[in-house]
């Protein structure tokens, strides 16, 4: 279902049958862990931040400066430590910031009725772009990018409105980015946290740890 051609590795859960509310209790929850990450190293540097550094190598490792383009993690954390509060979606947006946060990667999260055949991940090429869902359009050259059959639709910076998660959502599709690296013990144990986080006893999921062959 997905090809990589860049040197990483992913967290793929596949989330069925599940539903997607107003529910705050995800938001609450990513606020409790933006005020305890205040508390804790409010005072410390973001690069000294734990966690920190794995997302930006993930982006250098493809010639991206992450300190011109923050891999989203690390967006929702600066977002925390100066305390200016989360944009409230729905409840599976929550619980994707809410993990993002958490485990300090990068998380991309889509409807999966919306994707279209199989799924690339590859560096983006000159003119591919998206409208991502600050509504400015993405451009994904030189960055990483994953394209179905009808083009590009998401990258570790934001994603698309074509492919967003709605409340008539029921099946998504989530993707947990890595460096090559990473202990894949602890990247599947995020997985099944996402995993678990998204359901609450609605739907069922399943989570695999996938690494480029090339």
């Amino acid at each position: 279902m997905i090809s990589i051609h860049l040197p990483l590795k992913l967290s793929v859960i596949r989330v069925t049958g599940t539903r997607v509310t107003r529910e705050d209790g995800p938001y609450r929850a990513l606020n409790a862990l933006a005020a305890r990450c205040r508390e804790q190293h409010g005072e410390q540097p973001i690069s000294e931040f734990p966690g920190v550094q794995a997302a930006r190598q993930l982006f250098r490792s493809i010639g991206i400066e992450p300190t011109n383009h923050r891999p989203s993690s690390e967006a929702l954390l600066r977002r925390a430590l100066k305390d200016k509060g989360f944009h409230q979606v729905n409840s599976a947006v929550d619980v994707i910031n809410w993990c993002s946060l958490d485990f300090m990667l990068p998380i991309c999260a889509y409807d999966l009725g919306k994707i279209a055949g199989d799924i690339v991940l590859r560096e983006g090429r000159p003119g591919e772009a998206y409208e991502g869902l600050n509504h400015r359009m993405v451009n994904l050259e030189g960055r990483y990018a994953l394209l179905d059959a009808e083009g590009p639709f998401g990258s570790p910076i934001t994603d698309s409105r074509r492919t967003a998660i709605s409340e008539e959502s029921t099946d998504l599709l989530c993707l947990i980015l890595a460096p090559s690296d990473f202990d894949p013990e602890r990247l599947a144990a995020f997985g099944q946290t996402l995993g678990e986080r998204l359901c609450e006893g609605q739907g069922q999921f399943e989570a695999t740890v996938v690494a480029s062959s090339e």
